[in-house]
């Protein structure tokens, strides 16, 4: 079938067998070549097409990548690779593309590369996808000739360790995804070098220890994603330097126990997630740093999630300083009208979304409520509690 072309665009995807147009003009204004979902393509491929910038081969039957297989493609900034079969990356598989800045191989079957590390590496590489594979394992060897990368995706693999120091040349990242692996193990020296990181998702994995200054090398950090691990506790270090973290995610963990003082150096927290975990008592204590009079900017917490946890009381000095509230959740525990003591939310007036629905609850008293606005009543926590 022959490929159809339009604007700089040829589209030569979901055909038996490929037909190149015939006119050379053609393939002088081609500048993005889409090849998917074929079932007979090898590479190389094709023709050579001086000024191609994109090319796409998602969703072919490609197993193998030979040395330089794209060095007919010297201007190519984008190259798609995604829903193949390709267990080994070579490390010349991509010799020659020094302009290559997006390279995507996320859904294959890959078990090692080599492409990435050392003098033969894409150095120009921005944005490398390698999600949903098989890779077990993070050397220090791995990423070493890819010193502009801003963002790596690893999440669904099967990565398990990662070597102290992988990403310590990766001075640029500024995303990385580690979510859905066996990751059991974090170390000071694991995020070493990531000096411009600011969004970390660590999400389902096997972690259960957060060594103290864990994350201090990227005090850039703005979202750090840690829901679904098997955390058990957060030690008063263990967030030490991340005073630019904006929402901290700690959702269906083990977490007993949170040292007074854990989240003192996160002075621009909007959002704290402590949902579905094992908390048994808070205090005022728990939550410094994170009230207005902590601040120099006057701002503090305003979203703060305790769903799901073991809590049985909630006294009146433990949410006081945190006047910026606007969303509370405490549904889900075993918080009892006994242990609400009057004035709890007392200054809270700032609060759009309250819940205490689900807990051991029998009555509110109006002075429970005292200070919370008036769309929060007693009628409504009554209704949302029993």
């Amino acid at each position: 079938m022959q490929c159809r072309c339009e604007g700089t665009t040829m589209d030569c995807s979901h055909v038996a067998w490929v037909r190149f147009p015939r006119d050379e003009a053609i393939f002088s204004s081609t500048e993005t070549l889409l090849m998917n979902d074929n079932r007979r393509i090898t590479v190389p491929l094709g023709p050579r097409i001086p000024n191609l910038l994109e090319l796409s081969l998602e969703d072919n039957w490609i197993t193998t990548l030979e040395r330089s297989p794209f060095r007919l493609r010297p201007n190519l900034k984008v190259l798609r690779l995604e829903g193949n079969k390709i267990i080994h990356v070579v490390r010349d598989a991509f010799d020659g593309l020094d302009k290559l800045v997006k390279l995507y191989l996320n859904r294959n079957n890959i078990e090692t590369v080599e492409a990435f590390g050392g003098s033969s590496a894409t150095s120009s590489l921005e944005i490398l996808d390698l999600q949903r594979n098989k890779l077990e394992s993070i050397t220090i060897g791995t990423f070493t000739g890819i010193p502009l990368l801003t963002e790596l995706n690893l999440s669904s693999n099967n990565i398990s360790t990662i070597e102290d120091g992988s990403f310590s040349g990766l001075k640029k990242l500024r995303v990385l995804y580690l979510h859905s692996n066996q990751i059991f193990r974090l170390t000071n020296e694991t995020f070493m070098g990531l000096s411009s990181l600011k969004r970390l998702v660590l999400a389902d994995n096997k972690i259960q220890n957060l060594p103290d200054m864990v994350f201090s090398d990227s005090t850039t950090l703005e979202f750090l994603d840690l829901v679904s691990n098997g955390i058990s506790q957060i030690t008063e270090a263990a967030f030490s330097g991340l005073f630019n973290l904006t929402g901290l995610y700690l959702g269906s963990n083990n977490i007993s126990f949170v040292e007074d003082g854990a989240f003192r150096d996160l002075v621009k927290l909007n959002t704290l997630s402590l949902s579905n975990n094992k908390l048994q008592d808070i205090s005022a204590s728990t939550f410094i740093g994170l009230a207005p009079d902590d601040r120099t900017d006057s701002t503090g917490l305003e979203v703060l999630h305790l769903s799901g946890n073991r809590l049985t009381a909630v006294r009146r000095e433990d949410f006081a300083r945190l006047t910026k509230l606007t969303s509370l959740r405490l549904s889900v525990n075993e918080i009892t009208s006994e242990g609400l003591e009057d004035g709890s939310f007392a200054n809270l007036g700032n609060l759009v979304y309250f819940t205490l629905r689900r807990n051991l609850l029998t009555n509110i008293s109006a002075a429970t409520l005292q200070g919370t606005p008036t769309v929060v009543t007693p009628f409504t926590l009554m209704y949302s509690a029993i």
